[in-house]
């Protein structure tokens, strides 16, 4: 009478017993954490004046936040973006009328969904999360009254847009209607 082979048991012990020794969320061969963030594009969106001062300016880095399964989204689906601005020259809000502080500003280009992200001041890097797919940025001068409001109603001083948001159809948008005083 012939004895079992247990090869193929041996051999399927010797598959599963090192993967449950590995840490949760790694795959064998896969790249490392570290590996997946040196190869994610950093976007850099510039903030670009609108003509109501003239030297201003500044720029926003949007990196793309990672989770365990790779890039992190909303329950959604949107991607989830950190991003840092800093703004420059910017002169003191009071020049420009009766307000108190700049408030940085991220909406979608329809203006349906706006955000505020909190005040922005010349120099000091301002890091927030954003989620929107094509995402359009703002710096307004703003009153003490809204500076922590849910829709701008200063003068909008900075405007950027991400690369997603450029490709899109802005004709008929009124926040870039130069002649309303708006955009520009």
């Amino acid at each position: 009478m012939a004895t079992p082979d247990r090869t193929p048991l041996m051999s399927m012990t010797a598959l599963v017993l090192p993967a449950l020794l590995l840490p949760l969320g790694t795959v064998p061969g896969a790249p490392s954490d570290a590996g997946c963030r040196a190869g994610l594009a950093i976007e850099v969106v510039d903030l670009q004046t609108t003509g109501k001062i003239a030297m201003a300016g500044g720029a926003i880095q949007l990196k793309p936040v990672m989770s365990t399964f790779g890039l992190a989204v909303t329950p959604e689906g949107r991607p989830i973006f950190d991003a840092t601005t800093t703004a420059k020259n910017l002169p003191d809000p009071s020049s420009l009328g009766p307000f108190t502080t700049y408030v940085l500003w991220v909406a979608s280009p329809s203006l349906d969904q706006v955000r505020n992200l909190g005040p922005i001041t010349n120099e000091k890097p301002v890091t927030t999360r954003v989620d929107f797919i094509k995402q359009m940025y703002m710096v307004t001068a703003e009153g003490a009254a809204n500076a922590k409001g849910t829709m701008f109603k200063g003068a909008i001083v900075l405007v950027g847009r991400s690369a997603s948001a450029r490709v899109q159809n802005l004709a008929g948008c009124d926040i870039y209607d130069t002649t309303g005083g708006m955009g520009g």
